[in-house]
């Protein structure tokens, strides 16, 4: 998009809602810009209802919309649709008043027992702990569930490092005991993009020979 497709700004009815609210609010993406649509599709392809409740992949169109990728004419075919809707990679869920959610990168998104795991959910809870200085959560291969979290952590101290039951604790109270990861591995550093961001798919090279506890 260029240079936002989205803005934060609440309208008057909705700042007069309670501080939580309008701070719920405010933790999300925001409402689109003129000039852009948004869209949720489902793994069918179909568009989904903009309840706060179902998730798939965002789609944006408009005229701020990028028109393809410079130079690469099958990436371009692959991200637009034929009514110009551009697949974004990002799952979201946006709800009825127009707030958009990001809740993770699709590549990024762990398929467990046929459900679906948000890395990020985990990483944000994760970074909660006072030893975990930085982490990552990356899907490696499991012969009954297909795939499973794994947890990567940077610990502040490297002859202290956190410990994962207490991680669990702190997740527990936000998600279910079937999306908690699986094992835990403390590195010296997380591997890094271009742009400052973590690669994970570096991540994922370095532990594809991963095999989990109970998974040997």
């Amino acid at each position: 998009m260029s240079p936002v497709g989205t803005h934060g700004q609440l309208s008057k009815p909705m700042q007069d809602l309670p501080f939580e609210e309008r701070m719920t609010l405010k933790a999300k993406q925001g409402r689109r810009v003129f000039g852009v649509e948004l869209r949720i599709d489902g793994e069918d392809g179909k568009p989904l209802p903009h309840d706060g409740v179902s998730t798939g992949e965002l789609h944006v169109r408009g005229n701020t919309i990028i028109s393809g990728y410079f130079g690469d004419e099958e990436a371009t075919e692959g991200a637009f649709d034929a009514d110009g809707w551009f697949g974004t990679g990002d799952v979201a869920v946006i709800d009825d008043r127009g707030f958009l959610a990001i809740q993770d990168r699709a590549k990024d998104l762990i398929k467990s027992g046929g459900e679906w795991i948000s890395s990020l959910d985990l990483e944000n809870i994760a970074m909660g702990h006072p030893k975990v200085a930085s982490c990552a959560v990356i899907a490696v291969s499991h012969p009954k569930w297909e795939e499973r979290p794994l947890l990567v952590v940077v610990p502040r101290q490297a002859d202290d490092p956190p410990n994962l039951e207490e991680i669990h604790e702190m997740m527990l109270e936000h998600l279910a005991k079937w999306q908690l990861p699986d094992a835990m591995e403390c590195v010296d550093d997380l591997p890094l993009t271009a742009t400052g961001k973590v690669s994970k798919l570096t991540l994922r090279k370095r532990f594809s020979d991963y095999v989990l506890p109970d998974a040997g």
